[in-house]
């Protein structure tokens, strides 16, 4: 008995290594070529149109550069943007690009700087008025593809409680190389 329980064992064992590692156990596979064509990528580009800045009583401001902000001021930038979209299913995003809103290494300039940047909003509407806004400087909505018209509306303003911040009533923060970023979004 002995005898005929070791001969199974081993033969068990023998086709087990021939069906798991010996390699003469295969599966049937084959390739097919799929129909299909050429993609290619889309485009979104970008120039700028005529562009003002103002204050909160509508005042045209000729130089941002020579404007002295004061607490309770709130300005207002405003440019067309000329956009050019080729693609399906684009979303956009347009945010205000926080680089450009710069100061000198200087305490109550850094302190001004830090708190326009958290007064600053962006507003987005198309040629047909519709649009978005949304605070914190970004703004998200379809772009359908074509020739767009952008109207952007950045908005900077300065507390009235600011004259409390002994840092930043003191400050300067460079606005004249203030940008916007318009990007495609997923």
């Amino acid at each position: 008995m002995n005898k005929i329980l070791t001969g199974s064992i081993a033969g068990a064992a023998g086709i087990v290594l021939l069906l798991g590692g010996a390699g003469t156990f295969a599966l049937w596979n084959d390739t097919v070529v799929i129909p299909g064509a050429t993609i290619t990528a889309g485009t979104l580009t970008v120039e700028t149109g005529t562009s003002t800045w103002s204050d909160q009583n509508d005042v045209t401001i000729e130089s941002i550069d020579d404007y002295l902000i004061v607490p309770g001021d709130t300005l207002t930038y405003e440019t067309v943007l000329n956009v050019d979209a080729v693609g399906d299913n684009i979303q956009a995003q347009i945010v205000v690009d926080q680089g450009s809103i710069i100061s000198d290494d200087v305490e109550a300039n850094v302190a001004l700087e830090e708190l326009l940047k958290k007064e600053t909003t962006v507003e987005v509407v198309d040629g047909s008025g519709v649009g978005a806004s949304v605070g914190v400087g970004r703004t998200g909505f379809d772009l359908t593809a074509g020739e767009h018209e952008l109207l952007v509306t950045v908005t900077i303003a300065f507390p009235e409680d600011a004259a409390d911040d002994d840092d930043a009533k003191t400050g300067a923060v460079y606005l004249s190389g203030l940008a916007v970023i318009l990007s495609q979004t997923l």
